[in-house]
This record gives structure tokens, sequence and C-alpha cells, in this order.
């Protein structure tokens, strides 16, 4: 019998500000498998290990970090084997094979902006540069977005941005229709910006919130 390695087993019962982005990140980049053997397990991907060992110590975790080779390069993964986890996801709406039936859980207002901060980190994207390119005088922009496997997630998603200032939000479905894509852009950009980042977190991809900095910058 393997040594059981030590984490926050109530972590997912309670929503906090490290839960709700966690929570984010893992709907994004991770995974919930339970075995036929009885087996249930709760796994991270990403290729930013400084933010997974940050990730881990929130959650109390002791669990290996482990590296893997992808087509995009150096993928880390942990994985947290958890009957207790994996009930806690299923109450807040998680379950396993979720890539298309994953539903938008009801987040408290106090953490929407850790939530959509993970969910972003973990499968979002910004961009700034010109458009207009071909006129005199060009134009610099910045696009938010979010991709996910499932339709009716970001629908959902646009729908609680929208109710929180954000005006406008581009959903289409990608070629082939395997992926969907949300995209707000600048003015709708900064606002969400403003939702992610309140309050210093602890936890977010530094090079992803500098694209935003650099934009208010511009706009000064």
């Amino acid at each position: 019998m393997g040594v059981a390695l030590k984490y926050d087993k109530d972590f997912f019962k309670h929503w906090t500000s490290d839960m709700a982005y966690i929570l984010g990140f893992l709907y994004a980049d991770g995974n919930i498998v339970k075995t036929k053997r009885g087996g249930n397990y709760v796994a991270w991907y990403t290729a930013d290990h400084d933010l997974l060992f940050r990730m881990r110590a929130c959650m109390g975790s002791a669990h290996a970090i482990s590296a893997r080779s992808s087509r995009s390069g150096c993928v880390y993964r942990m994985q947290v084997g958890s009957k207790k986890w994996v009930a806690d996801l299923a109450h807040v709406g998680l379950l396993p094979n979720k890539t298309r039936r994953m539903k938008l859980p009801e987040i408290p207002a106090a953490f929407l902006g850790d939530f959509v901060r993970g969910y972003f980190d973990g499968d979002g994207n910004v961009w700034m540069g010109e458009i207009h390119k071909q006129r005199k005088t060009t134009h610099v922009t910045l696009q938010v977005f979010f991709t996910s496997g499932c339709h009716e997630f970001l629908d959902a998603l646009c729908s609680v941005l929208r109710g929180r200032g954000l005006k406008g939000g581009s959903l289409y479905r990608l070629s082939g229709g395997n992926y969907s894509r949300l995209i707000f852009s600048s003015r709708d950009a900064l606002t969400l910006a403003e939702i992610m980042y309140n309050g210093r977190p602890k936890l977010y991809l530094e090079r992803k919130k500098l694209r935003f900095d650099q934009f208010k910058i511009l706009r000064e």
C-alpha cells in the first residue's frame, strides 16, 4: 500500500479566492477520472511549473509535480487521488468527462473574478496589437479570448460577465464545431481585467496580466 500524501480534504468544500481560482483552472486545464477499480483522481496540467507549485501549496498538497511531453512542449501535471474532492467537485457541478458538458457553477459574487481569472489562465489568451494597418492612422486594440469545448459554458460565462458591466462579447464556434471561442475587445477587456485582478490576487500568470497593464499605459 502506498504512502497517503497529505492535502486539504475540504479545499473544495467552501468558496475562497484560492479555491475559486484553482477551480476555474481545473475547468480549463484539468480533468476528473473515475476508474473501474474505484479510483477517483483530480489532475491539473500546465506549462507553468511555478504556478502549479503555488496552487499545490494553496491546496496543502504534498503530491508530486511531474513533467510530460506534448505537441506544444513540456507540460507539468499534478494528480491527486481523492473521493472527497471528486464528490465536492460534483456538488459544484464539475464531473468526469467534462469537456462537452461543463456547466458554469453558481459562483458567489465575491469570487467571480478569481474563477474567471483561473479559467483565463488555463484556457484563455490576451492579444494586443495594431488594427486598420492599411489606413493612415492605425489603432492599437486589446482582445481577450476564452476557448472551450462546451459552447453552453461560454454562453453562460458571457451572460454573467455582462451582468458585471461588460457590454459586448462575440461567441462563435470554431472550424469543425469542436470548440467555441468568446472574445471581448478593448473597453470590455479592461473591465474584465478589473474584475479578474481586483484586490491584488495571489494566483495569476504574470505574463498575461502584463498585457493589460501595457494597454492601460498606452491609453493614458
